[in-house]
């Protein structure tokens, strides 16, 4: 009996598990979109504490093609992987980077957003700051959060800098208006907007994005939802992607 039970837990975790499929999405009338919420301009809290950005409106345009409810789940970096694999939501957007290990677990879209790693620093040191070998001095607090494809970056190519990890994103960014860091690596689309935002406090210290890091953003799915996959790359290249970029300030190419 014992067993029984066991494998009945078992089996009912499972099914918690697994991805809906794109047509049990439409009968449930509601579309799960999973979002760290502390990358701006893509998904981000304002002042009013509205969750907003590029990948918001998005979600809210995907939602209103396929006529469902929009309903939002707010990850983390650490976890966003696993909260798709459990089935917390159905897409993954707010600033996924597309990557061969993700590609490996996960179906990821088309390009959204062309993008690359910058350095963003507070600006009294910006301009000391302009390569790969000046920020790799021991005499440089380099400001990270954990989870996500900067702590990545951070962790292969920056060794000898002071190396400052922090809970969030939001904290990065903090602690270079602070002046506790002196810069962070961040994707080209946050460095972009964060420099447009606050002149003067946070500035682009390398303006191209570093050698080999040139990626793109993307929206992804669980591995067995190759039909929402589909259904999300048809929808791109009709959605107000243009109109939305604009909005945020987002460029949908490289100059």
């Amino acid at each position: 009996m014992k067993k029984l039970a066991l494998l009945a837990i078992l089996l009912l975790g499972s099914q918690l598990a697994h991805a809906r499929t794109y047509d049990e999405i439409i009968n449930s009338g509601v579309l799960r979109i999973g979002v760290p919420a502390d990358y701006a301009p893509l998904a981000f809290y304002d002042k009013q504490d509205l969750l907003v950005g590029f990948d918001v409106d998005m979600a809210k345009d995907l939602a209103k093609q396929l006529k469902l409810t929009l309903m939002f789940y707010i990850t983390s970096w650490p976890t966003l992987s696993q909260d798709l694999v459990d089935d917390k939501y159905d897409v993954a957007m707010g600033g996924v980077t597309y990557t061969k290990d993700r590609a490996a677990k996960f179906l990821l879209s088309n390009q959204v957003i062309p993008n690359g790693k910058i350095a963003l620093a507070a600006c009294n040191v910006a301009a000391n700051l302009s390569s790969l070998d000046k920020i790799n001095q021991p005499k440089v607090k380099v400001v990270v959060n954990p989870g996500g494809t900067n702590e990545n970056f951070v962790n292969n190519n920056i060794h000898n800098a002071q190396i400052i990890r922090v809970k969030n994103n939001f904290d990065n960014i903090q602690a270079l208006r602070d002046k506790t860091a002196d810069m962070m690596v961040t994707d080209l689309i946050e460095g972009q907007y964060y420099q447009y935002k606050e002149p003067q406090v946070l500035c682009l210290a390398t303006t191209q994005p570093f050698k080999g890091t040139e990626s793109y953003k993307a929206y992804m799915v669980q591995s067995d939802n190759q039909k929402l996959i589909d259904i999300i790359n048809n929808w791109l290249p009709t959605s107000n992607k243009e109109q939305f970029a604009v909005k945020w300030g987002v460029k949908t190419h490289f100059n």
